[in-house]
């Protein structure tokens, strides 16, 4: 994972800086001492789990299970398996920990250990044989009423009935799978997570340039197939 933002030293809220001896800058978190672990920023509360609290992991865990889980299951198009890997980048995160510096945003550190999780899936799935397709173990481990994933669209999918938003969400997990997994990831990085560009580049190791263009070309490979959803997604 690239917990050094490729040199970049990206502000976050709750972070300042100080100078190193070397004369660079290094970010620190402040964290005034009791304040209560819901205001806390990601950055403080992972550095105190790194102490050993595990009252912070738990916030963590609270604040950002949903957005893995619903990242994941996009990636991989199998619940069961979405939540295996969720609960593998959440062991990283615990592992990793004590070695955690807040040289960048959380989530571009979370995301980062998330896609390389992801990436060992895919090269898992292309290496054994396949007896199921995707859409077949996807259509039945679907469970509307426990669905994890968070439903497409702006407020006027609010009015949508519970039929209906299912509808779209299985919709445009179907239609992702006909996208390369590069764009595939920077398309869900972008509009499902809603992280801006320079971090998609750091999770993915490539340019933002890079970034923005895989956005756009999947974006207009998924047109055509949700051209009937297009008021809402």
């Amino acid at each position: 994972m690239n917990d050094t933002g490729n040199g970049q030293h990206i502000m976050a809220e709750g972070l300042g800086t100080k100078t190193t001896a070397a004369g660079g800058l290094q970010l620190r978190v402040v964290a005034p001492e009791g304040l209560p672990l819901r205001e806390r920023s990601d950055e403080a509360l992972m550095l105190e789990h790194g102490r050993g609290s595990e009252e912070a992991f738990a916030e963590l865990v609270r604040r950002h299970q949903k957005g893995v889980l619903n990242y994941t299951y996009r990636m991989v198009q199998n619940r069961h398996v979405a939540e295996e890997l969720t609960q593998e980048v959440f062991l990283a995160l615990v592992k990793s920990a004590q070695r955690y510096r807040p040289v960048a945003k959380f989530t571009t550190y979370l995301y980062s250990i998330a896609s390389k999780i992801v990436s060992k899936e895919w090269v898992r799935r292309k290496r054994r044989p396949r007896t199921l397709t995707v859409s077949g173990w996807r259509g039945k481990d679907r469970d509307r009423e426990h669905d994890p994933l968070e439903h497409v669209g702006d407020d006027r999918a609010d009015v949508l009935d519970y039929f209906e938003r299912g509808e779209i969400s299985e919709a445009v997990n179907e239609a992702l799978q006909y996208l390369p997994e590069h764009q595939r990831e920077a398309f869900v990085l972008r509009r499902f997570r809603d992280l801006p560009y320079e971090e998609i580049a750091e999770i993915t190791g490539a340019p933002v340039g890079t970034a923005k263009s895989r956005v756009v070309r999947a974006e207009r490979a998924l047109r055509p197939l949700l051209e009937q959803f297009r008021e809402y997604v």
